[in-house]
């Protein structure tokens, strides 16, 4: 019988003594001693020949040394794992330094390529093998002591796991999927280690917001004074290259969460426990919007580097959508799901989804992303789908602050002067920037601080005399400014006066509103429309030429009150037979006698029909006009008896039946066939009528063995149709002997 790797037992001779003792087959006096060299990221230039040439001589000596620790049997190769440190530093600068998918080579020549991949691939082989506990029923070791081997001697960690996923997600996500998997379900500390993880990541956001001068404690909710420097400007005056590194930093850590978690999905819930939602989109609304403002105004060298770190910026912007979208759907919308198919309790859940997305509303350029990408009705209507009563009020307000938003964050286009000439960048909607991504407004209102920390999610339009009371708030102070620029100023800074007045002041409007005209007038109200009864009344003659209601003016010549005269030429049109001469040969055409004309007036009497005349017998022709014989004549009709006479429906039924029965009853032919003759007959009659038989097998096999699809369809066939056999139409017999 094979015995674990961790149990097995080696007798070799300690050198000091000269005695054999017995050790573990995994011990470090096994372990080669042979140096891996640490794994370096390939030039960026590729022309620099002295580099390249360095750096493909380091990727042979990993290759051939990845090679030949593959080759090793299970025992040499734990030993070499566990025991050699330089192995661990190999793997691990490969897994922090590799070229990411969004990375790309493409600048290596081809040869350089092709290491790359190859030292890619074996890279991957020694972790898969450091991942699994058994290779065959004589290499193997006990689950228990893997897990301890693999914790203790810090083959995997969490970041080790992260990068493994996004190095290696895109293209082997089952294998690594089910490597992981083995891996935390074998050591359950690192469930505990992911855990505590999540504060790490959470920190990590809050040191960005510090650098960016976006901290949390910069943030108040009064207006700076006007020597204050505001929010945000120590991102257009930052070092180019610490802003680089900002950006690039934020898009690694949001693609390496996300892949991990589409990996490993029941690591959402441990984000989730701590909170980490709200974190998130809190963190997207503060970061991204300046950072985008930054990129805009700070003077770049090349066009190129401004590309380059605005696709990196769209990037981490999708990953942190998408990352949001993960973990919401597996610890909130996935459970609700399965369980409710099954009939358990989802009301933790559906709380925990509403929960997650009321306090995100206010975060509403964040809303407005998730919006685009998915949409948040679906998400509702599955919740809405289950049994568990959902207060309509709470899903009505989380989807009037999402559609809130997408239309403040969505596309939005302003009033502009009428009398403008040229159209300005702040009339333009917001659309799509380069990166095809949807793109916020400029950010010039969250220079202010605390802005978007008191922005409501569902901002209700300000009208009539509110609107009012502010417009001339702001002209107390700022008499020059119009109405209409007013207007808009408090729409963008979600009419509150003193935002705006402090804007306007230290001339930080976004650029929405900087180039509008400031004296812009306001447009005038529309009149509302009082709705009437007259309003509401449908009739025959409305619209048309005398519609008092509907018609300023009426052509009153059409108009006649009382009663007309009598027009004199009537009388002579009447009179006029001058036309009947013409018209006569038209009525020839019609007419129905044999005459030359209609108007002859004795052959016209003739055919006209007489009231006295008794036509009883006209169309029976009898007599010597009727061509018919005597005979029949005198013949009489078929007697009839009367229906009063006749017996009940009944009994003709049966008389008929039985006049049938004699009608075709037929002389039975007494001759006596072969007995022999007949029964093969029968045989014959039996073995059709079995061929045509269709044989439904329902049985199957026995419990357990699975069935086939033909045992199912005929499962199927029966249960639909088993009706119309036994006793399972009784209701339609019963209807049936109550109709006779």
């Amino acid at each position: 019988m094979s015995v674990a790797l961790d149990k097995r037992q080696t007798t070799v001779r300690n050198h000091k003594t000269g005695r054999e003792e017995n050790v573990s087959s995994l011990h470090p006096i096994f372990k080669e001693e042979l140096h891996f060299v640490a794994y370096q990221p390939p030039p960026l230039e590729s022309s620099d020949t002295a580099a390249y040439e360095e750096w493909l001589e380091r990727m042979t000596f990993i290759e051939n040394d990845l090679q030949w620790l593959l080759r090793l049997q299970y025992d040499s190769f734990w030993c070499q794992a566990v025991f050699d440190g330089t192995l661990q530093n190999c793997l691990d600068s490969y897994l922090r330094f590799a070229p990411r998918s969004y990375d790309g080579v493409e600048h290596l020549p081809e040869t350089g390529r092709e290491k790359q991949q190859t030292v890619h691939r074996l890279v991957f082989m020694v972790c898969v093998r450091m991942a699994t506990y058994k290779e065959s029923k004589d290499y193997f070791m006990t689950p228990a002591v893997f897990g301890d081997i693999l914790y203790e001697n810090f083959l995997f960690d969490i970041p080790k796991i992260m990068d493994l996923c996004v190095l290696y997600g895109a293209g082997n996500g089952q294998l690594l999927s089910k490597m992981i998997g083995n891996i935390f379900t074998h050591q359950r500390k690192y469930e505990d280690d992911l855990r505590a993880t999540v504060p790490t990541v959470l920190q990590v956001f809050d040191n960005i917001l510090d650098q960016c001068g976006l901290g949390s404690d910069q943030l108040t909710m009064e207006p700076h004074r006007l020597e204050e420097q505001l929010p945000g400007t120590d991102l257009v005056n930052m070092p180019l290259s610490q802003l680089q590194d900002i950006v690039t930093y934020l898009g690694d850590t949001s693609a390496t969460l996300n892949a991990f978690l589409e990996i490993y999905p029941s690591g959402c819930h441990a984000f989730h426990e701590e909170g980490f939602l709200v974190r998130l989109t809190s963190f997207y609304e503060r970061i991204f919007s300046e950072m985008r403002t930054a990129i805009k105004e700070r003077p770049w060298p090349t066009d190129s580097s401004k590309q380059s770190i605005r696709k990196k910026l769209n990037q981490g912007r999708h990953h942190f959508v998408k990352l949001f979208r993960q973990i919401l759907h597996v610890c909130c919308l996935q459970p609700v799901i399965e369980q409710s198919a099954t009939g358990h309790d989802v009301e933790g859940y559906i709380e925990d989804f509403i929960s997650v997305m009321s306090a995100s509303l206010s975060e509403r350029r964040f809303l407005a992303a998730y919006e685009e990408k998915y949409p948040a009705q679906d998400d509702l209507d599955i919740l809405t789908q289950t049994s568990y009563t959902i207060d309509e009020t709470r899903l009505s307000f989380i989807s009037q602050g999402i559609a809130s938003a997408v239309e403040a964050y969505g596309k939005k286009q302003h009033r502009v002067d009428s009398s403008s000439s040229q159209e300005t960048e702040g009339q333009a909607s917001f659309g799509d920037d380069d990166s095809g991504q949807q793109r916020s407004p400029p950010d010039g209102s969250e220079h202010q601080p605390g802005y978007m920390a008191q922005a409501g999610a569902c901002a209700a339009k300000i009208s009539g005399v509110e609107m009012d009371s502010l417009i001339s708030s702001v002209r107390d102070l700022l008499p020059d400014l119009g109405e209409g620029f007013i207007e808009l100023c408090l729409e963008e800074f979600l009419y509150d006066v003193e935002k705006v007045i402090n804007a306007v002041l230290e001339d930080k409007l976004p650029p929405s509103l900087t180039d509008l005209d400031r004296t812009l007038p306001r447009e005038p109200a529309p009149v509302p429309h009082s709705s009437s009864v007259l309003d509401e009344r449908q009739n025959v003659f409305d619209n048309d030429e005398f519609d008092v209601f509907r018609r300023d003016k009426i052509d009153t010549t059409k108009v006649y009150k009382g009663k007309r005269e009598k027009n004199p030429l009537g009388t002579e049109v009447l009179d006029d037979k001058s036309t009947r001469q013409s018209l006569k040969p038209l009525f020839d055409l019609y007419g129905s006698v044999d005459a030359d004309s209609i108007y002859d007036k004795s052959l016209y009497s003739d055919a006209m029909y007489e009231d006295e005349y008794d036509d009883t017998y006209d169309s029976n022709a009898i007599g010597a006009e009727d061509a018919d014989s005597a005979d029949e004549l005198s013949a009489r009709r078929q007697f009839v008896t009367p229906r009063i006479l006749r017996g009940t429906t009944r009994e003709q039924e049966d008389d008929s039946d039985e006049a049938e029965d004699e009608e075709h009853e037929y002389k039975r032919d007494q001759f006596i066939q072969d007995p022999a003759v007949l029964r093969e007959q029968a045989a014959q009659r039996r073995a059709s009528q079995a061929g045509s038989r269709r044989n439904f097998d329902v049985k199957g096999q026995g419990k357990g063995k699975g069935q086939g699809e033909e045992v199912l369809r005929n499962r199927t066939w029966k249960e639909k149709n088993k009706g119309l056999k036994a006793n399972h139409n009784r209701r339609a017999l019963a209807d049936r002997k109550r109709g006779k």
